[in-house]
């Protein structure tokens, strides 16, 4: 055989061998798979009630001498004024566990004369049944409450420390609070 035959038949099987060696590493690749799923409920709602519709402390006077308290079962009130409202808000969806989480703290200000602030600390109760207000359960934020029958009702109610020269004048503030399916 002729020396440059030999070198392109030598190149042409070490080509062919190269050629199967891949197809064969190919071949050890190995694959696998997992299941994919969803589950979707109804769409969750959360609704500020049409008459417990703001956390109102009422009028106050600036030199309060201790903290005033709205309680959120409206059974305990302490320094209020004599008008005064929980806010009432009602969840709807599935039957299901559902995440509440609110704002620790409110901050309520005041332009008019003076500008100032005070800090409400929320209280928020629920129950399963809108009848159930006085007799409602605490709820931490970002804790879990359970839809029965697809409804809820959360009550809020919060507290303001000791207004001692507390400057004049009409305070608010916005009370935020989420909820989401676990």
């Amino acid at each position: 055989m002729n020396y440059k035959k030999m070198k392109i038949t030598i190149k042409s099987i070490l080509t062919i061998a190269l050629v199967m060696g891949l197809g064969f590493m190919a071949n050890a690749q190995k694959t696998s798979s997992a299941p994919a799923s969803a589950t979707v409920l109804a769409d969750l709602t959360i609704a500020l009630d049409g008459t417990q519709n703001e956390i109102a402390f009422g009028t106050l006077s600036s030199n309060s001498p201790a903290a005033v308290v709205l309680d959120a079962k409206g059974t305990a009130n302490a320094n209020t004024g004599s008008v005064t409202n929980v806010a009432k808000f009602d969840l709807g969806g599935a039957s299901s566990a559902v995440t509440v989480s609110y704002d620790a703290t409110v901050t309520l200000s005041n332009t008019d004369p003076v500008p100032a602030t005070m800090i409400m600390t929320p209280e928020v109760v629920g129950a399963a049944l809108a009848t159930d207000q006085a007799t409602a359960t605490a709820v931490a934020s970002s804790s879990q409450v359970t839809l029965a029958s697809g409804l809820y009702y959360l009550w809020v109610g919060g507290s303001i420390p000791t207004l001692a020269t507390q400057a004049t004048g009409v305070y608010s503030g916005t009370f935020n609070i989420d909820v989401e399916y676990n």
